[in-house]
């Protein structure tokens, strides 16, 4: 009996040796992945963070080139092809005198509104610039589509408006859409002063324009909508959603 126990004892492995077939606690598993190494399911999409400032500028200049190539297009499209554009009757124009210097209060509205807008951006935050040079981009290149749709005469007659290069687009007025691009691109956070500016120059501009006959009054309610259209469109929406990726935030 005691030979017999023996043998058994001897081919049974002790406890405390681990067995050769047997993978050790520490040593990691073969087809378990590394920890350190990425996932084959990562997006190689992705742009380095350093390369990012590159891909958003680029985007922004390349979309400003494409609206202006469409504005003036465009613009050229509809003096050729339509060269006896209606001029339509305005209710505004009917009940508000002309006042031609009034005119010049889009000029102070725009060199006002976007002198604000800059300086603010590279004082806060000069990282957004290619957003927002993308938004108002975008908005042009959607002006020019709509105002070849929409071919009417100039609203003050013949001859430039303030300066010498003409514009044939009416509808909408891109001048309305930049002030509200400007008034809604502005953080509230700034203070009440920048957001309260901003409108009050929105207010100008379309006075400005029905007064001195820059616009008729649905090319400044055009331009509102045509505004309020993008920004929304541009921070929510999946329209623009590839562009938004590329220039933050």
């Amino acid at each position: 009996m005691e030979q017999v126990s023996g043998e058994v004892g001897a081919n049974q492995p002790s406890a405390d040796v681990p067995s050769a077939n047997a993978p050790s606690v520490n040593e990691p598993s073969a087809n378990a992945p590394s920890v350190n190494e990425p996932s084959a399911n990562a997006s190689v999409l992705a742009a380095p963070t350093s390369a990012r400032p590159v891909l958003a500028w680029m985007l922004a200049v390349g979309l400003l080139l494409h609206a202006l190539t469409a504005s003036l297009l465009g613009s050229a499209l509809i003096d050729s092809s339509f060269p006896d554009r209606p001029r339509p009757d305005d209710l505004l124009f009917t009940l508000l005198p002309y006042v031609g210097a009034a005119r010049y209060l889009t000029v102070v509205a725009l060199v006002g509104g976007f002198g604000a807008f800059l300086v603010d951006t590279l004082r806060r935050d000069r990282t957004r610039l290619p957003e927002y040079i993308s938004v108002f981009a975008l908005m042009y290149l959607m002006r020019a589509v709509i105002m070849v749709l929409t071919p009417l005469g100039s609203a003050q007659g013949e001859g430039a408006f303030v300066f010498s290069q003409q514009q044939f687009g009416m509808f909408p007025s891109g001048h309305v859409a930049a002030c509200t691009l400007l008034v809604m691109l502005t953080p509230t956070d700034r203070g009440p002063w920048l957001p309260g500016f901003q409108q009050l120059l929105l207010v100008l501009m379309c006075a400005g324009l029905l007064l001195a006959h820059g616009h008729y009054s649905i090319d400044v309610v055009g331009g509102l909508l045509l505004g309020h259209f993008v920004v929304h469109t541009w921070r929510s929406g999946r329209l623009f959603a590839r562009f938004r990726r590329i220039t933050g935030p």
